[in-house]
């Protein structure tokens, strides 16, 4: 497990500052434990911190009032959120909230503030992370729009095999459990219709389960699932 130096010091937001800066953010970082299903921050919100996570999953999902969610991606060891934070507006849009047991890193926004006062880089690489999140929700929602759900499904278990896979001999094991139901939440379709998929897939050998856990067999057939059958 890494240590909240090891972290802020691999944080891209922070590169290029000098010691001097890093030591600030250390000395101000805090570590605390989340059990499943916590939130660091709900809608409408004012936080005080931005996160990283040590240990653990964080999804980051937009929520309406009504109560209607969506997920739009997640984040585990060494990554860090939270940044649009620092602009000290309420949470408008967004909710983060903790999957499984995890070790999550909070630093003081208002610290994080004063040194990109001081070393406008970290500016710089707050713009640049952002655009990169930018784009990737860009080609989420433009999946969500215009695929079927097969390909929509698709997509979302080659990211998590991208993101939470691991190589065995009889293919890419993700190493993270996930629900049907979980998984209708996260393509917008019914656990009626994410079952017949995943049959569909596993008549195929493209996919095995085991209980909530998922073995891709074939990432090249996955992939080729995820296009659009003309």
């Amino acid at each position: 497990m890494r240590t909240i130096e090891q972290m802020i010091r691999h944080c891209n937001w922070f590169k290029g500052v000098p010691d001097e800066a890093y030591h600030e953010l250390i000395k101000a970082a805090r570590i605390k434990y989340f059990a499943d299903k916590k939130y660091l921050y709900r809608l409408g919100d004012t936080t005080e911190s931005v996160y990283g996570v040590i240990s653990g999953f964080v999804r980051v999902k937009i929520s309406s009032i009504e109560g209607q969610e969506f997920a739009i991606t997640e984040f585990s060891t060494d990554s860090w959120l939270g940044e649009y934070l620092l602009s000290d507006q309420p949470v408008r849009m967004f909710e983060a909230q903790v999957l499984e047991k995890s070790s999550i890193i909070e630093l003081p926004k208002w610290v994080v503030q004063s040194v990109a006062e001081k070393y406008p880089v970290v500016y710089k690489n707050l713009f640049l992370e952002q655009s990169d999140r930018t784009l990737e929700m860009c080609k989420l929602l433009s999946g969500m729009l215009f695929y079927p759900l097969k390909a929509r499904l698709a997509g979302r278990l080659f990211w998590f095999a991208q993101h939470y896979g691991n190589d065995v001999d009889e293919g890419v094991f993700i190493d993270k459990k996930m629900s049907q139901s979980e998984l209708a939440d996260l393509t917008l379709g019914s656990r009626q219709r994410i079952n017949k998929i995943i049959k569909e897939f596993e008549a195929k050998d493209i996919l095995s389960t085991n209980g909530q856990r998922y073995l891709v067999k074939n990432m090249a057939a996955l992939k080729s699932e995820i296009k659009i059958k003309r």
